[in-house]
């Protein structure tokens, strides 16, 4: 339980730090924090390719689809830790025009769409892996959690 913790208090000072901004600045990459252990826990993932992802600062009905499949995924698990990891050569200096173009206004709808179906909000946390390596920008979701007992 205490590396659990450790991972949620690395991955929330990214966070803190790294989504200040309001509006359609953009996000300054932060260091890569430690992931919670899945040991003894159940992981749900997705990837989502920047390309369809946004239609302006607003989730496209295609993103909409898939994040609501990883939710109907995780149904029964008590969520721990919900990571929006947007990975690969995103642009941090766009105006939200260009579908590479990764805003503060975009995370959010992201973080909203999940909250607005039962993540807590307080659990989201995003983590930059900006990487110009990478050919093609993605949004990773993750979402850690345990069975929930009914």
């Amino acid at each position: 339980m205490f590396p659990i913790r450790l991972a949620v208090a690395a991955v929330a000072l990214v966070f803190a730090t790294g989504l200040q901004a309001q509006g359609s600045q953009p996000v300054k990459p932060q260091g890569a924090a430690s992931s919670p252990s899945k040991t003894g826990g159940t992981e749900r993932r997705a990837s989502l390719p920047a390309k369809g992802l946004f239609v302006g600062d607003q989730l496209s009905a295609q993103a909409k689809s898939s994040l609501t499949d990883l939710i109907l995924n995780a149904l029964g698990l008590q969520v721990e830790v919900a990571l929006v990891v947007p990975t690969g050569p995103w642009q941090l200096e766009g105006s939200g025009k260009d579908e590479r173009d990764l805003t503060p206004a975009r995370l959010q709808a992201v973080k909203r769409f999940l909250s607005e179906r039962g993540v807590d909000p307080k659990k989201i946390y995003v983590e930059s892996r900006i990487d110009d390596s990478i050919k093609e920008p993605r949004l990773d979701l993750q979402i850690l959690g345990r069975p929930a007992n009914d």
